[in-house]
C-alpha cells in the first residue's frame, strides 16, 4: 500500500472553498451517494471521535450495521474507514483507492486529502449494507466535505474550542458558527450547552433553520464515581432523569461525549437502557487518556481547551509518586498556551520533550525553552525511542508519565510500543 498512501499524502490536506459543488460532483462521479437518512453527522472541536465511537458501539449493540468515517488516524490510515468495528483491509483499501483516483483525476479541481479519503469511505460503504453511516467532519462544518449531506438522520455538535483559527475564525462564537453549519431544516440536533457565546450561536442557528433541538446542559451530567479505569456518571436529559451509566475510561471529559452519543441514540429511537449501557462499556477510542502500561497514560489533547480537560482528568486520578509530562506538538498549534497551562497546573515536576517525526513537528528546543520559562525542568530527547526509554525509566523510579500535546504524538507512542511489544 506504500504507493497508494504516498499518493494520498501528496495531496494538499485541505483547500479553501466557497461552496461544496466540487465535492458533490466528485461523489457523483464516484457513484458513492447513499440515502441521507442513513447519515449521522458529527461536528465540533474536541470529542468528535469519541462521540462517533460511543454512538457506533451503541448502534452495533442494537443490531445495526454501521459505517464509521473519522479523522485523523493514529497508527494506520485504514483506521479512518471502519465497517462494523472492522477497519478496511489493505486489499479493499487498494481496490477502492484505484476507483477513487480515477474519479479524482477526471475532476477539474483535484479533491483535497480529506475529500479524497471521504470519497473512498463513501464508495466503500456504498458496497456494503449499512443501516447508518457516522461521518465526522474534518474541519469546521459549513464548508466541510461531509456537509454535502442535505438531511441526515441526526446532527451532533460537540464542545467548541479555539483550534484551526486560520480557517474558522478567532473567537469561540465565530468557530461555533462554522461548526453549526451542519445544522439542517427539520433535522434533530444534539448539542451541549456550556459557554454562553457558543450556546447563543447554536441556538440561533437552530431557530433560523427550524431544526429540532436536543440540548444537553453540562450541569446535568454528574460524575458519581471515578478511578483509573472507569467512570460512573448520571445523565439528566429529555429521555432520562439522572440515569446512571458507566464508561471504561478515566478521562474526565468522556461523560460529556458519552452523553451526547446516548442522546443521539435516543433520538434515533434507541431507548433500551441495557443496550445503551452495554454499548458504552464496549466502546474504545485510542489516544484518549489511554493506559499504555501501569504508570503511562497518553492523551491526544492538542489545543488549549483540550489541555484543560486533560489536566482535569489527571487531577481527578490523584496519582501518587510524582508526575512527569511527556510532551510534543505540531508547530501550527497554540503550543505556548498549552505549555503554560501545564506548568501552572502544579501537577508535574518534570518534562520529557521530543520533536515529532511529522514535518509539522515543533522543534524540541523550542518546547524545552517554553517549559523552562514556565519553571519546569526539561529533558530534551532525540527521538520517540529515546523519549519512551526515558519515560519507562521514570516509571520504574515510581513516577507517573502522561504523554500529551498532539494526536500525532499519541500515534507515534502507540506505534513504538506495539513495534516493541510493550
Amino acid at each position: 500500500m506504500k504507493r497508494e498512501i504516498q499518493y494520498i499524502y501528496d495531496i494538499p490536506k485541505f483547500s479553501r472553498k466557497t461552496s461544496l459543488a466540487n465535492t458533490e460532483n466528485f461523489i457523483k462521479e464516484l457513484g458513492a451517494s447513499c440515502p441521507d437518512s442513513k447519515i449521522i453527522h458529527v461536528a465540533g472541536t474536541n470529542g468528535k471521535g469519541s462521540v462517533c465511537e460511543y454512538l457506533n458501539s451503541i448502534l452495533m449493540e442494537s443490531g445495526y450495521n454501521v459505517g464509521l468515517f473519522t479523522s485523523p488516524h493514529l497508527v494506520d490510515i485504514n483506521e479512518r474507514i471502519v465497517y462494523n468495528d472492522t477497519m478496511i483491509s489493505d486489499e479493499e483499501f487498494e481496490k477502492i483507492f484505484e476507483v477513487t483516483r480515477t474519479a479524482a483525476e477526471k475532476m477539474n479541481e483535484h479533491p483535497s486529502f480529506f475529500e479524497f479519503l471521504f470519497g473512498m469511505a463513501m464508495k466503500y460503504f456504498a458496497g456494503k449494507s449499512p443501516d447508518y453511516i457516522i461521518l465526522e467532519t474534518g474541519l469546521g462544518g459549513r464548508l466541510d466535505a461531509t456537509n454535502i449531506i442535505r438531511k441526515p438522520a441526526v446532527c451532533v455538535i460537540t464542545s467548541i474550542g479555539l483550534d484551526h483559527m486560520e480557517y474558522l475564525g478567532s473567537t469561540y462564537a465565530e468557530i461555533a458558527a462554522e461548526k453549526a453549519g451542519i445544522i439542517k431544516p427539520d433535522v434533530p440536533v444534539v448539542w451541549m450547552r456550556d459557554r454562553n457565546d457558543v450556546a447563543e450561536v447554536i441556538a440561533d442557528t437552530v431557530r433560523r433553520h427550524k431544526a429540532i433541538s436536543y440540548e444537553i446542559n453540562k450541569k446535568n451530567i454528574n460524575i458519581i464515581y471515578a478511578d483509573d479505569k472507569k467512570i460512573d456518571f448520571s445523565l439528566d436529559n429529555m429521555y432520562y432523569c439522572n440515569e446512571c451509566f458507566e464508561i471504561n475510561s478515566p478521562a474526565h471529559y468522556q461523560p460529556e461525549n458519552a452523553s451526547l452519543a446516548v442522546t443521539a441514540a435516543n433520538v434515533l429511537g434507541i431507548t433500551d437502557t441495557g443496550v445503551i449501557r452495554r454499548g458504552l462499556l464496549k466502546a474504545f477510542w485510542m489516544g484518549r487518556m489511554q493506559r499504555i502500561t501501569d504508570g503511562f497514560i497518553i492523551d491526544g489533547a492538542h489545543n488549549d481547551d483540550g489541555i484543560i480537560q486533560f489536566l482535569d482528568s489527571v487531577r481527578m486520578l490523584e496519582p501518587e509518586g510524582g508526575n512527569v509530562v511527556f510532551f510534543s506538538a505540531v508547530k501550527d498549534k497554540h503550543y505556548e498556551g498549552m505549555i503554560d497551562s501545564i506548568c501552572k497546573s502544579g501537577l508535574f515536576d518534570q518534562c520529557i520533550a521530543i520533536q515529532l517525526e511529522d514535518r509539522r513537528g515543533l522543534d524540541v528546543h523550542t518546547i524545552g525553552e517554553c517549559f523552562r520559562r514556565g519553571g519546569m525542568p526539561v529533558i530534551e530527547a532525540d527521538n520517540i525511542a529515546d523519549g519512551c526509554d526515558l519515560a519507562f525509566k521514570k516509571i520504574k523510579a515510581g513516577k507517573n508519565v502522561f504523554a500529551v500535546g498532539s494526536l500525532y504524538f499519541a500515534g507515534e507512542i502507540i506505534r513504538y510500543t506495539r513495534r516493541n511489544n510493550i
